[in-house]
This record gives C-alpha cells, sequence and structure tokens, in this order.
C-alpha cells in the first residue's frame, strides 16, 4: 500500500506549479493588460501578506501603514534623482521604512486598540503633510508640483522586468509568512493572537514579538512599494500616503480572512478584482467599497478562508464524536 502524500507537500508542490506558469506568462504574448493587473496582485498580496502578520497574528490594527508606503516611494525617488541603482533605492526604502516602524515603534506601543489605530493613521498623515510642503530639486519640483518626485530610472526598466520583480516579492512573502509561522516567533504570536495576557503570563516576551512582526511588516511594505513607484514612475504626498492604501489592505484581510495564511490571497484577487470594476465609478468607489465590507463582516465575520476552515472543522469526526456523547 502506497504512503499517502502530506498535504504541505501538495500545496508547495501547486505554489511551484503556479510560479512557473506565472514566469512563462509574459513569454506568451498576452496582452498587457492582464500583465498590469497581475503586477497589482502581487504588490497588494506582500502589502496585504504583511498587514495580516501585523494584525491578524499580533493584533496591531495598524492603520499607518501608507507612511511606510509613502517613505518608501520617496527614497526611491530620491536614489533615482542623484542618478543611483532604483534596485538600490527599492532596498533603501524598504530598510528606511523598518528605522521608521522601530522609531514610532516607541510611542504607539504605549497605545492598545483603537488608540494604536488612530496614533499610525496620525503618524501617517504627519508625514503627508511634511511631504507636501517639503521641495525637493527644482527640476523635479518643476515636473510634480514642487512635492513630487520622478522616478527617472523607470523609463529604463520595462514592465516585463518590473512584473518579474513584483512577482519575487509577492511570492517571497508568501514563502516569509509560512517561514515565520513555523518559527519560535510564529508560535509566540499565535499565542499573543489567541490571549495576550496568557502568552505573556507564560514567558513570550510580547513587546519583543510584536515589534518584530510590525518591523518585518515594514521592511516588506517598503520593498514591495518601491517596487510599484518603479512602475508608476513618479510619487507625490497624496497618493503616497493616502487612505487609498489602508482601505486596500485592510478589505483584502477582511474579505479573505484575517489571522489566515491563504485569506489574504483570496482577498487580495477580490480586492483588484473591485478595484477595476470600480475605477469607472472614482466618485463613489469609496463608499461602494465600504458597504461591501461592512455586508462581508456582517455575514462572514471571519472572512472567505476563515469561514471555510471553521465550516470543515464543525464536521471533523472527532468534534462529531464529542458531540455525540454529549
Amino acid at each position: 500500500m502506497k504512503a499517502a502524500i502530506p498535504r504541505p507537500a501538495v500545496a508547495y508542490a501547486l505554489l511551484i506549479a503556479v510560479m512557473a506558469a506565472l514566469v512563462a506568462l509574459p513569454l506568451a504574448n498576452i496582452e498587457i493588460y492582464w500583465i498590469l493587473i497581475l503586477f497589482l496582485f502581487f504588490v497588494y498580496l506582500a502589502m496585504t501578506n504583511m498587514w495580516n502578520l501585523v494584525a491578524g497574528y499580533s493584533g496591531l490594527i495598524s492603520l499607518g501603514q501608507p507612511a511606510f508606503i509613502g517613505l518608501a516611494g520617496y527614497s526611491l525617488g530620491v536614489v533615482t534623482l542623484y542618478g543611483l541603482s532604483p534596485f538600490l533605492g527599492i532596498v533603501a526604502g524598504g530598510v528606511l521604512a523598518a528605522a521608521f516602524a522601530v522609531v514610532v515603534s516607541v510611542p504607539t506601543f504605549r497605545m492598545k486598540g483603537i488608540y494604536f489605530a488612530i496614533g499610525t493613521w496620525i503618524v501617517a498623515e504627519a508625514l503627508r503633510i511634511f511631504f507636501n510642503a517639503w521641495r525637493p530639486a527644482e527640476a523635479a519640483a518643476a515636473t510634480w508640483g514642487g512635492a513630487g518626485i520622478s522616478i527617472k530610472a523607470a523609463a529604463g526598466i520595462s514592465i516585463v522586468q518590473i512584473y518579474y520583480l513584483a512577482l519575487t516579492v509577492g511570492f517571497g512573502s508568501i514563502f516569509l509568512m509560512r517561514l515565520i509561522l513555523k518559527s519560535k516567533l510564529g508560535l509566540e504570536l499565535m499565542a499573543i493572537r489567541d490571549n495576550e495576557a496568557t502568552a505573556s503570563s507564560s514567558g513570550v516576551d510580547v513587546f519583543r514579538c510584536k515589534l518584530y512582526s510590525f518591523v518585518i511588516g515594514a521592511f516588506v511594505t517598503g520593498i514591495a512599494a518601491g517596487v510599484f513607484y518603479l512602475f508608476q514612475g513618479h510619487i507625490e504626498p497624496i497618493s503616497g500616503f493616502g487612505v487609498n492604501w489602508t482601505i486596500i489592505l485592510v478589505t483584502a484581510v477582511i474579505i479573505g480572512g484575517i489571522g489566515t495564511i491563504e485569506g489574504p490571497i483570496a482577498g487580495t484577487a477580490i480586492a483588484v478584482l473591485l478595484q477595476q470594476l470600480l475605477a469607472r465609478y472614482v466618485g463613489v468607489s469609496l463608499i461602494i467599497q465600504g458597504i461591501i465590507l461592512v455586508a462581508i463582516i456582517s455575514l462572514t465575520p471571519r472572512g472567505i478562508v476563515g469561514t471555510i476552515q471553521r465550516s470543515r472543522a464543525s464536521r471533523s469526526p472527532l468534534l462529531l464524536a464529542i458531540r455525540r456523547t454529549k
């Protein structure tokens, strides 16, 4: 009798097969529109995975992710403005975002719950106001209205190259999440998610675990933001530090299932689809997204993947046997 193949092995094999297909996709001469859709999916997926790490596993409902995104975009702009490599700019953006996360954690980690969320949002808004008043080099100021920066190296990099960068970052975030959750840090984060007081009394350093997840999330978010702005070719304060980023991340994680591995993947796909469908309704798109989000929270509080997992668990033989004994 043949031994059954472990489910993780099947999942990894399927993931590698999907990656191989996505790597070969640009070579199939498909429409550039689908390349751009997949590009957005990969960039959003990396950011969504990191928000899920921070909010779903660490319990930090951060609304300040645009701070890391905007800082990374401006880092890329400044680096390329001085003629340096855009790839150096992407890495520098991730490092700056992580360093800023360490600085911001000092005051914001003293806050709890909704106060932490509001505190992180204020940080992002403060950066938006600062960069709105900031004036970079005269050439860039003349082009983007004073506070914006053009990404000079963007013209020399093809869309296919940027697509592969986004693919690497997106799938890299999936593997990073699995690696973290299987490590000691992941076990501690899940303990904190289940009951922070119990985890702390059991010897878990809650502050250290939350700080690590916050900084890792900021770094990867900064890397993904650098890839996004390399494609966009410019950055300015309203889009870089705007609330739209928060809406995308929160919508994707809640729709897919917060605190799950697969949830951000499904949620990001739906978020990108909604963004494309609602592009023609610019004036009311945020209202429509808000209504959809409220409806999903009301109908499936655990998200799509969370609801499916709960349904499967309720039909498990062990649980059914326990119910019969009652």
